[in-house]
């Protein structure tokens, strides 16, 4: 492919990541997605920034531009009550058929401490990266949906485990907040009960459950999405 060809367009589903370095307190991980181009021009999507329910629902507006393999944009949405923001830029690889990159937060490291329900830091920066729905990292990496459990393939080195369920007609079309539930899951557990998930999905209706494991470095290990109906 030649490098002054437009990437490829759809659905990406993948992940932030907060630079382990600049916030050793707490890096974490969290949903990003995008639904791009064809061609170049103009897209959108969200990143999400809630993982308990006493949380509010913070979610981040991504506008950017496609332009060959480059993407490049800003975010900016409120992170319990107060307003964030900052760019971020990516370019696809080819090899591996994903997009990857970096974002900032303009406003830097700050602490945020709700009380009765979480403190913690939002980092200055990170790094991101994404993929087409059920394209798997490694290919052998399996998620798995239950009417009662979500599950994935047990990885050496597993550290922390990002979990999301996404509304994909809402995140294609590029408006709105696509996560319906995002929690992390600590150490080498691999499966979460669907309890938290049950009332924020429709019956009948298609969703995409995400998974990234990392380890303890911040490093991803694994990162996989699965296409599901709910029961």
């Amino acid at each position: 492919m030649a490098a002054d060809k437009a990437a490829p367009g759809g659905l990406y589903v993948g992940y932030y990541m907060e630079d382990p370095i600049a916030n050793p307190e707490d890096p974490t991980p969290g949903a990003f997605v995008l639904s791009l181009p064809e061609n170049d021009a103009t897209f959108s999507g969200a990143m999400f920034f809630t993982f308990v329910g006493c949380q509010h629902s913070n979610v981040g507006n991504v506008k950017g531009s496609k332009s060959g393999y480059s993407l490049s944009g800003t975010w900016s949405g409120t992170v319990d009550a107060s307003m964030q923001s900052g760019p971020y830029s990516g370019t696809y690889d080819p090899g591996t058929g994903s997009y990857k990159g970096v974002y900032t937060v303009s406003g830097g490291k700050q602490f945020k401490k709700i009380e009765g329900c979480i403190q913690y830091y939002i980092g200055p920066h990170g790094t991101w990266e994404m993929f087409p729905v059920e394209q798997n990292q490694p290919a052998s990496f399996k998620v798995n949906v239950s009417p009662t459990k979500i599950s994935w393939a047990t990885v050496p080195n597993a550290a922390k485990t990002l979990v999301y369920v996404l509304d994909p007609a809402v995140a294609k079309a590029g408006a709105g907040n696509p996560v319906l539930y995002q929690t992390i899951v600590m150490g080498k557990t691999a499966s979460l009960n669907v309890a938290g998930v049950g009332a924020r999905v429709t019956k009948g209706k298609e969703y995409v459950i995400a998974t990234l494991v990392n380890d303890g470095q911040g490093r991803r290990v694994a990162f996989g999405t699965k296409r599901f109906v709910a029961p």
